[in-house]
């Protein structure tokens, strides 16, 4: 009996992850940002027009508009994972370190993202709609 529940939690599993997977692909921009510590509650406006490009192979492209970064635009490539309801994004860093960073998927929608990473009394939440 442990084992069919296992096979069947399992493929439910599977199947949010592929959904999500489908979903998720795409380019998205950030259109609101914000960062809670100890209760009080900024808006983080340098995120705001911020793209995120999500491939189906598991790449993503992060560009920074020139208007945002006050220069070119700031293009940065990793990688992604779903499990579950966690995106994991991974970088190799200039200096060749692995940058982690792991997300809550809040809501994913055709056209609404929502992310939160939680890091103990702090909380940064991204919201993104579909552009492409």
């Amino acid at each position: 009996m442990a084992m069919l529940l296992f096979v069947v939690s399992m493929t439910a599993l599977t199947s949010c992850n592929k959904e999500a997977e489908q979903l998720i692909v795409g380019k998205w921009e950030c259109t609101t940002a914000t960062f809670t510590e100890d209760g009080v509650t900024q808006s983080v406006p340098w995120v705001i027009g911020m793209v995120w490009e999500f491939k189906a192979n598991g790449d993503i492209i992060s560009t920074i508009p020139d208007s945002l970064n006050e220069g070119d635009d700031e293009t940065v490539s990793a990688t992604y994972v779903i499990l579950g309801d966690i995106l994991t994004i991974t970088s190799v860093e200039l200096d060749g370190d692995i940058e982690s960073t792991s997300y809550i998927i809040k809501d994913l929608a055709k056209s609404k993202f929502v992310l939160e990473e939680r890091d103990e009394d702090e909380v940064f939440v991204l919201e993104f709609k579909k552009i492409i």
